[in-house]
């Protein structure tokens, strides 16, 4: 019997997804292979064979070879927060793969900082628990870099990688938790002096907004970042941003009610990626805006 279209379309995805369905998920545990490689290794080889070729796709979840969280941490945060990160990756490649994860700490270049390798089994879901201490031994706030590689060390583009984190913490004087969810974007998000647009946004008396920039080129650059508010508040301001690096800054203080932000580097030819985030003044809870070039 013929299947219609969305029927095939069913039955082939879910036939697809069985295998991974069956498994339960692990928790992700660091091996030691001798590697030396940096996080500005990785992100060398990485970007070395792309070069400034952007495609502009449709911004859909699915599987890559290389991925980025574009902000994780253990990190106190205001109002009586303590923000901590978890999530998942999963090695959709039916053999097993090799993954590392560079941490990119805020506000200082981690060119030199050694990543983390992983070994992933076949098919496989893995947790990812308060994983900027446990599964990278580091505190604070940043980004982390997670790639598929070889033995070598060099990038593997046959790698089957997804990925998803949240960042989290105890609502203030309750029992229940607030977060915000950072899913995986490539790494090759935005590219050059071409601006990118974060929507949906709110800073007023009873939200605040922050905006995060991850800078994948070796040398510091700045960004004109613009807000343009409901209230008819408009204001802008420079963030430069170190080598290798993220750094996470609050928009200046006004009544702008809901926002979009425009951000815009200073130079051409690098990688980059920015978001926005907004959060509720007294509970903690809020959501993340990914910036995207148009």
């Amino acid at each position: 019997m013929r299947l219609p279209g969305v029927l095939l379309a069913a039955s082939f995805i879910a036939a697809w997804s069985l295998p991974l369905a069956a498994q339960a998920p692990s928790p992700l545990r660091s091996v030691d292979d001798g590697s030396r490689t940096t996080v500005g290794d990785l992100v060398a080889k990485l970007t070395r064979s792309r070069g400034g070729a952007r495609t502009k796709v449709v911004n859909v979840d699915t599987t890559n070879s290389a991925f980025l969280f574009p902000s994780a941490g253990s990190v106190q945060g205001a109002g009586g927060t303590f923000f901590k990160s978890d999530g998942m990756i999963v090695n959709h490649r039916n053999a097993s793969q090799r993954v590392t994860m560079g941490w990119i700490a805020a506000g200082v270049n981690n060119s030199n900082r050694p990543v983390v390798p992983f070994q992933l089994d076949a098919v496989t879901p893995y947790t990812l628990e308060d994983f900027v201490t446990t599964a990278l031994n580091e505190s604070g706030l940043g980004a982390v870099l997670v790639s598929s590689t070889l033995a070598s060390g060099g990038a593997d583009s046959n790698g089957l990688l997804d990925g998803f984190s949240r960042i989290w913490t105890h609502q203030p004087g309750a029992q229940g938790t607030v977060s915000l969810a950072f899913p995986s974007v490539s790494v090759f998000d935005s590219f050059g002096n071409a601006f990118a647009y974060a929507i949906g946004l709110r800073h007023d008396p009873d939200f605040r907004t922050n905006v995060g920039i991850v800078n994948l080129d070796s040398q510091p650059h700045t960004w004109t970042v613009s807000v343009n508010g409901q209230t008819g508040l408009m204001t802008s301001f420079t963030v430069t941003v170190e080598g290798i690096s993220m750094k996470q800054v609050p928009i200046p203080t006004g009544d702008y009610g809901i926002l979009l932000i425009a951000l815009t580097p200073n130079v051409n030819g690098f990688w980059w990626s920015a978001y926005a985030a907004s959060v509720d003044n007294i509970t903690g809870d809020g959501w993340v805006a990914h910036a995207a070039q148009p």
